[in-house]
């Protein structure tokens, strides 16, 4: 089948290690554009995380982001669909990771916002692995006294939740902890986190509501990702293509292994693919 629709994640697939878009990257997406191929960033990110060359590439109009809770419209500014956790639920899970024994960064989005603490928007190099993820995790907070009770007071739906451990072990014993949790999903982007996003929010999902609304079939997407939060939309797309610096997990899911973020990866498979 032809490919009308392209899925991207960013970080650790479109972006290098360093978050810059490698140059081929952007020459393969404009190609695409030029063809009529929807670009569609597919990421954990809010929408205001989204680096602006994404948001205004040629052929970019909708974005999957907080790993699909949120489908948006970039060019109206409105949401095309969502999948939230009720905020009963975000407060039990965010207290889990209060009152856990071990010491984890946790902060919740509403409405495309990170809602952080003054701690630890100060400390962020302590519980991310580089210093321009720190900067990233500054760059997309907002700082309040107390963000459990901020969700809770709120009454909003939470677009996800994200948690950052100093270990593998303390990872894991909260994965475990939250698989009793009802209606939620848990997946991981990096090494040493966590995101908790409700049932049904998952990349793979949001992608086929998006080729649905846009009249497009299955087998005529493509998606690209290296992480777990990939997986899903590396399963049901058309042409599901992992990175070489991906998760076993991810490579097993996928139709092809491409070559890594910092080597052009997904304009090499667009290429071999799409622009034949």
């Amino acid at each position: 089948m032809e490919i009308k629709l392209i899925a991207t994640d960013m970080d650790g697939t479109f972006l290098d290690d360093e978050k810059n878009i490698p140059e081929e990257n952007l020459k393969a997406l404009l190609e695409c554009a030029d063809r009529g191929i929807e670009i569609v960033p597919a990421t954990g990110r809010t929408v205001l995380g989204l680096p602006e060359e994404i948001k205004t590439l040629p052929g970019v109009r909708y974005a999957i982001t907080t790993n699909g809770a949120v489908v948006a419209d970039l060019k109206e500014g409105r949401e095309v669909s969502t999948c939230r956790i009720p905020t009963e639920s975000a407060v039990k899970v965010m207290t889990m990771a209060r009152e856990s024994r071990d010491d984890i960064m946790y902060d919740a989005y509403i409405e495309g916002i990170a809602y952080t603490t003054e701690y630890f928007y100060a400390n962020a190099e302590k519980y991310v692995l580089t210093k321009g993820l720190a900067e990233l995790v500054r760059k997309t907070r907002r700082v309040v006294d107390d963000n459990i009770v901020y969700v809770g007071a709120q009454e909003k739906e939470i677009d996800k939740i994200n948690m950052y451990f100093l270990n593998m072990d303390a990872k894991q014993r909260m994965r475990e902890a939250l698989a009793v949790v009802p209606g939620i999903l848990i997946s991981s982007s990096i090494p040493n986190n966590l995101e908790i996003n409700a049932k049904g929010a998952d990349k793979g999902s949001a992608l086929m509501r998006l080729a649905s609304f846009l009249g497009i079939e299955p087998g005529e997407t493509m998606a690209f990702g290296d992480g777990e939060n990939d997986s899903s939309m590396i399963r049901m797309a058309g042409i599901g293509v992992a990175m070489e610096n991906g998760e076993d997990s991810v490579k097993a899911a996928a139709d092809y292994v491409t070559a890594t973020n910092n080597k052009a990866g997904v304009a090499a498979a667009i290429r071999q693919f799409v622009l034949k």
